[in-house]
């Protein structure tokens, strides 16, 4: 044991010493790092406010919010599974159309939901409750449960004061709004520690690359593939690797047949008519920078099918993958875009920048040890996790 241990950290000092790192790897990789903390946001005054936090982690996994009181925003975004689920589409009250995304450093995102149809976080949390598939209630129906729920009236009205009327559409407009606001503060909290990748570039910064006890050679060499040859960083790039823009790569449907969901093309169209878009009246920046984004978004025929980037820090945590589910791994993600092999492409709506890498297995594991170490430490569980654990299934037994 002792000498084949002896050996290991030989050949693993031999295959570090064949690795070299050009200057412009180097300024690729230190792009990569540091996160930093989540900005906020100005079209919410309580993006950074505590006790609006505290608020949205009671909305976030309160299962009464919802047409059936079994369906809560938890349902589909689950702290075990990287605040995503491991189904392949989601499931509130019956089966959606896409697969779970991560919420894990969702507040460093301008565009939310694989298709950007919202402008922020807490326009993109009230959705689901209007959404069939989802939640379904209106709006007054969500105001009128929190109204009926004393823990969450309490905590709303010492907040933003008194609910309103069910008659008073401006007054219930705003209170939805702050709903979703309080969710988005919640959310926030999301944001996953330095991770094994981060420690290696901050070595890196100074001057030493050589491997650590949590980044390998493996590691390294994968980090190095990603900048390089393989070229992950033309759309994985910046510290939340990705551009968190939107394209088409051709991945296999799950049906087998060609694509019928119009991404981005019908997330603008969504974005533009919604009263809680970052432009809109309920807006606590109305005319900022981030509206103006918004305004100038228009619709385009060429953003047919594209989906957003997502970010790869933590990716690990959340498989499948894709935006219905349709790669079980990280194996099968970075062997899809070796070969493409099955990629759909409809015209001129094809990525045209996607290429096959033509990599060999062992880069393709590089590529996947780099991955997993991209992987941060989660958030504090005090302040995410459900403030009545045993709640939901009481509720649901009710209901049986």
């Amino acid at each position: 044991m002792k000498f084949a241990a002896i050996g290991a950290l030989l050949l693993a000092a031999w295959c570090w010493q064949a690795i070299t790192i050009d200057p412009q790897s180097r300024q690729r990789l230190l792009q990569l790092s540091p996160l930093g903390e989540a900005p906020v946001d100005s079209t919410n005054r309580f993006s950074g406010d505590p006790q609006a936090a505290e608020f949205g982690r009671w909305l976030f996994y309160e299962p009464r919010l919802s047409r059936n009181q079994q369906v809560s925003c938890a349902t589909c975004h689950q702290p075990a599974h990287a605040f995503a689920d491991t189904r392949k589409l989601a499931k509130g009250l019956s089966i959606g159309s896409r697969h779970t995304q991560s919420l894990l450093n969702a507040a460093h995102q301008h565009w939310l939901t694989w298709n950007g149809r919202a402008d922020s976080l807490w326009s993109q949390a009230l959705h689901p409750f209007q959404n069939d598939h989802e939640m379904g209630l209106t709006q007054v129906e969500v105001i009128q449960r929190i109204r009926e729920i004393a823990q969450l009236r309490s905590r709303y009205e010492a907040i933003f004061g008194a609910l309103p009327q069910a008659d008073n559409d401006a007054g219930v407009g705003r209170a939805f709004a702050q709903v979703g606001k309080s969710i988005a503060a919640f959310e926030r909290r999301l944001q996953t520690g330095p991770s094994p990748l981060d420690g290696w570039l901050e070595k890196l910064r100074a001057g030493d690359a050589s491997p650590t006890a949590t980044f390998s050679v493996e590691a390294i060499r994968g980090a190095l593939l990603f900048v390089g040859a393989a070229d992950c960083v033309r759309c994985h790039n910046g510290p939340l690797l990705s551009d968190g823009e939107f394209h088409m790569i051709g991945v296999p449907e799950s049906s087998g047949g060609m694509p019928t969901d119009r991404g981005r093309l019908e997330g603008v169209e969504t974005l533009r008519k919604d009263p809680f878009n970052a432009a809109g009246a309920h807006s606590d920046d109305p005319h900022g920078s981030h509206a103006k984004v918004t305004l100038a978004t228009v619709v385009n025929p060429e953003s047919w099918g594209q989906f957003r980037t997502p970010s790869l820090r933590s990716a690990a945590l959340s498989p499948p993958y894709m935006h219905q589910g349709q790669l079980a791994s990280l194996e099968d993600v970075v062997r899809f875009y070796n070969t493409l092999e099955g990629a759909t492409a409809l015209d001129h709506h094809a990525e045209t920048v996607l290429q096959p890498l033509h990599l060999s297995d062992s880069e393709l594991a590089d590529l996947v040890f780099f991955l997993q170490a991209a992987q941060g430490s989660m958030p504090a569980a005090q302040a995410t996790a459900d403030p009545f654990p045993d709640r939901p299934a009481t509720i649901i037994e009710k209901l049986k």
